[in-house]
């Protein structure tokens, strides 16, 4: 079963690079650059979704190709070949998604279990100062794809006809079913047509870590280890803490939408369902 989760105990003893992938949803009156300005673990580097992204795509946050990320390593003086531990200052929200970035690059990368909030609990450290500037570096190790396991939209229609693979939506319930709007205006609500509701806080448990063995068995809508699973969610970031749950319960047939619900529904010419 692969390793996904990290404690903040297991995280302070090993010699890692911490990453603070905080985003917040477009009109949230904050960036994931403040909040990281604000309070950081001590040493840790940030990571935007938004700017190590797909530069050729009209879609937001796409994921990024081995140049772009590779700069990302080499402005923040990083070693590929380093110990990676991933969080963010909000629920998981957008450090599953720089935990699967990594990892498709084939890193050593996991994902703080309960993130800021659980390394404060656990009585860390927190720097509060301004991070001081970093000299640029060249990567001294390849960045290249080892595990592309992102899907397109003709990817999941395929499998949509065949019905061949469980998709899985991290969106709420509301805009699953297409009785509430979308974040984004003039984006209709509903569904890819045979897909199943996983709101991505259903994967959450109250003190705000990862379930795991039997909780998250139970609210998993797939058994079968063998049989595919591709996540979707509203844009391909709560899609990734999906992919982290599945992988994390020994799933390892899994695809990550990425264009998901904005560029499914944005097309126009793809099926669409409504209803629960």
């Amino acid at each position: 079963m692969a390793k996904v989760l990290i404690s903040p105990d297991e995280a302070a003893a090993c010699d890692a690079v911490f990453v603070d992938a905080t985003w917040f949803m477009p009109g949230a009156g904050r960036t994931g650059q403040e909040a990281f300005a604000e309070q950081r673990i001590p040493g840790a580097v940030f990571f935007d979704i938004d700017e190590i992204a797909d530069p050729t795509s009209a879609l937001p946050h796409m994921a990024p190709g081995a140049a772009c990320f590779s700069r990302w390593l080499a402005e923040n003086a990083l070693d590929a070949g380093a110990r990676f531990v991933v969080y963010d200052q909000n629920g998981f929200l957008a450090s599953a998604r720089a935990w699967w970035t990594f990892a498709r690059f084939g890193l050593d990368v996991r994902l703080l279990d309960g993130g800021l909030e659980a390394w404060r609990a656990a009585g860390r450290a927190l720097e509060t100062e301004l991070p001081p500037a970093i000299e640029r570096s060249a990567p001294r190790m390849p960045v290249l794809f080892v595990r592309d396991d992102a899907v397109s939209w003709a990817d999941v229609l395929h499998h949509v006809e065949r019905g061949d693979a469980v998709i899985v939506d991290a969106r709420p319930a509301g805009r699953f079913a297409g009785t509430d709007p979308e974040p984004r205006p003039g984006l209709a609500s509903g569904h890819i047509p045979g897909s199943v509701s996983l709101p991505f806080r259903s994967v959450i448990a109250e003190d705000g870590r990862m379930k795991t063995g039997e909780a998250l068995e139970a609210v998993l809508p797939v058994a079968d280890r063998a049989h595919r699973v591709i996540t979707t969610c509203g844009s391909g970031v709560t899609a990734a803490i999906l992919h982290a749950a599945f992988t994390q319960a020994g799933f390892t047939d899994l695809r990550l939408y990425d264009g998901s619900w904005t560029e499914w529904a944005g097309r126009g010419d793809l099926p669409v369902v409504t209803g629960g």
